[in-house]
């Protein structure tokens, strides 16, 4: 069985001493912001899309089961029947934050990009995650490309036009909270992108595009897809030269080991500081809140067998995947963004059960 494996590269992301002195933060642990959320609609491309935000909040706000967060009627009954009928302990099933009122900022901002025929509560708990640690993550559901598209059969096809759309959503969130009117106040100069699977190459393509531009995000988190591949042109690992962080999950059926083979070459070809992080026994959907909700969203609930010889395992448990994920990335953006100097140097600390650190 492989282990949480960390691969550090040699010259890893670097931030500004001047917040630094004590003990590093546990970011496996809530931070130390309560959290609210809210729903804002947007439109991109002739689309109306709704946006999730998750900020730090003036007070803790309760949360509420997860079907509130789907606005239309039918697919909220829908979604209330895949729940009743998905395993216990796989997706999740109440949100952790309630609707609040954002503490005052600036705040770094996380601009997420959900997964192929996903929603933008698919990675509710790290986002959660990540706001208790003092970052606003902005989450668009990308209109055409989402559950309720897919369980129509109206989904829109894993292409470069899809995902040109995908990223444009993303530009457009990124605009609409830089005006405030989003509600929340966020901090042009520390802006990062992160998104699974699809969303992991939603990711890395703004990341390209726009690294060194004013406004552009400065960072980029990209959990269980290769960035640059050849299914989905546009992105070229060797041109990004700003930090990154590839999670690979390590038994991925649905990207296969030559997937995960080629996460671990995008991160020896990026240019710029990069990590490389490994979950041990966790499938496509562990780090996901949709884990487990249908047949296509099982790999990471419940058991199955070994990519490399086909032994029976069982995955790792749903909640810690999505705890393992959060945890990574504030840990990742924290440093990044320049909230906690040590974050980086608490990453590089967790040899043991969970997470061996390597150098590549």
């Amino acid at each position: 069985m492989l282990p949480l494996a960390l691969l550090l590269a040699c010259t890893s992301p670097s931030a500004d001493d001047s917040g630094g002195g004590g003990a590093p933060v546990d970011y496996l642990s809530p931070g130390p912001h309560p959290v609210g959320r809210a729903t804002a609609p947007l439109s991109s491309q002739g689309r109306e899309l709704s946006v999730e935000l998750w900020f730090p909040a003036q007070a803790p706000a309760e949360g509420a089961p997860l079907p509130t967060l789907v606005a239309d009627p039918e697919d909220r009954a829908t979604y209330e029947a895949l729940l009743d009928a998905a395993p216990q302990g796989c997706p999740t099933r109440v949100a952790g934050a309630g609707e609040g009122t954002p503490a005052a900022g600036p705040w770094p901002l996380v601009l997420l990009s959900h997964c192929h025929g996903c929603a933008r509560f698919s990675m509710l708990s790290a986002a959660e995650h990540l706001a208790s640690h003092g970052m606003v993550v902005a989450a668009p559901d990308h209109v055409g490309n989402t559950l309720w598209d897919e369980l129509a059969g109206q989904g829109l096809p894993l292409s470069t036009d899809t995902l040109a759309l995908r990223v444009a959503d993303l530009q457009a969130v990124r605009d609409v909270a830089l005006s405030g009117d989003l509600g929340v106040q966020v901090d042009p100069d520390r802006i990062a992108v992160a998104g699974h699977s699809f969303g992991a190459v939603t990711a890395g393509k703004l990341l390209q595009d726009e690294q060194g531009a004013d406004g552009g995000p400065v960072l980029g988190a990209f959990v269980g897809a290769p960035v640059d591949n050849p299914l989905l042109p546009g992105v070229d690992a060797a041109l990004l030269s700003l930090p990154t962080l590839f999670l690979v999950l390590a038994e991925d059926h649905s990207i296969g080991q030559a997937g995960n083979t080629l996460m671990v070459t995008n991160f020896e070809e990026v240019a710029g500081p990069s990590w490389l992080v490994e979950m041990a026994d966790a499938g496509h959907w562990s780090p996901s809140d949709l884990v487990g909700l249908t047949e296509g969203f099982m790999p990471g609930c419940g058991g199955d067998t070994r990519q490399d010889g086909g032994e029976p395992f069982t995955y790792l448990d749903p909640a810690r995947g999505r705890l393992l994920t959060g945890g990574v990335l504030a840990a990742f953006l924290a440093q990044g963004l320049d909230l906690d100097p040590l974050a980086g140097e608490w990453l590089a600390a967790q040899a043991g059960d969970e997470l061996e650190i390597l150098s590549p």
